[in-house]
């Protein structure tokens, strides 16, 4: 014990002698990036992060300056394309340098999700069910004239809405119903029924 006490002694003495600090990185693990643009700063500090090659692993980042024990930091998160990020714990991206051993912050990104969306005319039936690819069967109401799929639809993944089964007497169509979805809903999509 006594040795223990004087070898932090010696430590702390040999730092204040070279009239330096114990000094941290500030780095961490992004989980779920896919795609390019990602950037964290720390003031002036940046990294930019890229996405893993096998699209699934985790990637470790390190701003390129450590900090002084007792500095604070917080890291901001510019979002990739496509993405939202922030940290798998609420408060993780800020806090003082030696509170904890080490800096090591865990960052979760998720691909961002959008709607597709559309006007109805001439749907005076009921029976009408369409679907996107495998996902949940959408049955539009008698009368609607507009719908919202159920189904939310990942940025950059391609979607094609079908009628599965045609209302009682009338034969709808779907046009602009397939594409690659965006950044942003989708909502000129139109389904047309007339008398079969």
């Amino acid at each position: 014990m006594k040795a223990m006490f004087l070898g932090s002694i010696a430590l702390a003495l040999t730092l204040a002698g070279c009239g330096g600090k114990e000094s941290f990185t500030v780095g961490g693990t992004v989980t779920g990036l896919k795609f390019g643009g990602m950037e964290l700063t720390n003031g002036s500090d940046k990294v930019a992060v890229q996405p893993p090659a096998d699209g699934t692993s985790a990637v470790k980042f390190q701003l390129p300056n450590s900090i002084d024990y007792g500095d604070e930091y917080e890291i901001a998160i510019k979002n990739p394309a496509h993405q939202t990020c922030g940290p798998a714990i609420s408060g993780a991206l800020k806090g003082s340098a030696g509170y904890t051993q080490t800096i090591d912050v865990a960052i979760i990104c998720s691909v961002n999700t959008f709607k597709l969306t559309g006007k109805v005319t001439g749907l005076d039936a009921d029976g009408l069910i369409i679907i996107n690819g495998n996902g949940s069967e959408f049955t539009v109401p008698k009368a609607a004239t507009s719908f919202i799929y159920t189904d939310p639809i990942a940025s950059q993944s391609s979607y094609g809405l079908v009628v599965l089964k045609q209302p009682a007497g009338r034969k709808c169509t779907i046009a602009n119903g397939t594409g690659t979805m965006g950044d942003a809903d989708v909502t000129d999509i139109a389904i047309t029924c007339t008398p079969a």
